[in-house]
């Protein structure tokens, strides 16, 4: 297939062809991870697979003609009124506190008092998910592929559309254990757990596009996406060695309730909208083709 023929495709279905390189992209970089590579090969499978969408989105940018560099300026995009740092910060806060909330309701005794010694550990984190665990993954799906599906669908499925496919991406990291035997029966223990994670994704994906349309700054998806897996992962008040079997799904469908709560309260309050008329850019808002 000749450059043109390559960009007259690309120029054609751009949302689509970038689907497939973040996954093509994310998939391989994650292979050695997924077959059981040893450390540090396995993690930094993970990390280098985690920019995938990224860099499909840089990819499709140039085949389509576009600016690079206006597309990647979004990444940097500081200057925000500060409501939207707060509300970047405050609400994982807002998630796990819910989320505790449903886990007592389920009857799992909560523990406070590991949080105060998670200070340390909530910080590094953050750090690490905004840089190379999540945060990355942004330019991607927000700075690309969000404008361009709510230039043709109105926000909420727009939103479900890219919810589910950034869901299903994930499907490698939900699997990829170096003691596991696959089989069927593996499948079909694991699958509930996987339902659970991608109703979570989805969910959250909601949380992602308001905070996007709010600003069109992929640096304030990104401030949320490492707060939401921050907090999930580390502010949970249980003991780490007492996520395990059953009171780990608790967790996960407790989580679940608490994003889909405040994903139904924002596209309430916004009438559907998630913030999509208060900034757009007809520049960055293409419709996909």
């Amino acid at each position: 297939m000749t450059q043109q023929r390559i960009r007259d495709v690309v120029d054609a279905h751009p949302v689509a062809t970038f689907f497939v390189l973040a996954y093509a992209f994310s998939w391989i970089g994650w292979f050695p991870a997924v077959i059981g590579m040893a450390e540090p090969i396995r993690t930094l499978s993970f990390v280098a697979g985690g920019f995938g969408p990224a860099l499909a989105g840089a990819v499709v940018t140039w085949l389509d003609g576009e600016s690079v560099r206006e597309w990647a300026r979004q990444i940097v995009r500081w200057r925000v009124p500060a409501r939207w740092y707060l509300a970047a910060f405050l609400l994982p806060l807002v998630v796990v506190g819910l989320a505790s909330v449903a886990i007592v309701f389920f009857s799992v005794n909560v523990d406070l008092a590991v949080l105060p010694g998670r200070v340390a550990l909530v910080l590094g984190s953050y750090v690490f998910v905004a840089l190379i665990g999540g945060g990355n993954e942004e330019p991607g799906w927000r700075g690309f592929a969000l404008p361009r599906l709510e230039a043709q669908y109105a926000p909420i499925p727009a939103t479900l559309i890219l919810g589910v496919v950034w869901a299903f991406w994930h499907l490698p990291q939900l699997v990829a254990d170096p003691n596991t035997v696959y089989s069927f029966a593996w499948l079909v223990d694991e699958i509930p757990g996987i339902a659970l994670r991608v109703v979570n994704i989805v969910g959250f994906a909601f949380l992602l596009t308001w905070i996007y349309n709010g600003t069109e700054s992929v640096l304030l998806a990104l401030l949320l996406h490492a707060g939401i897996n921050t907090a999930n992962s580390t502010l949970v008040p249980l003991p780490v060695e007492s996520i395990t079997g059953e009171n780990f799904m608790t967790v996960l469908i407790a989580v679940d309730i608490a994003v889909w709560v405040v994903a139904i309260v924002l596209i309430i309050a916004t009438r559907g909208r998630l913030g999509y008329d208060t900034h757009r850019s007809s520049a960055s808002r293409q419709a996909p083709r």
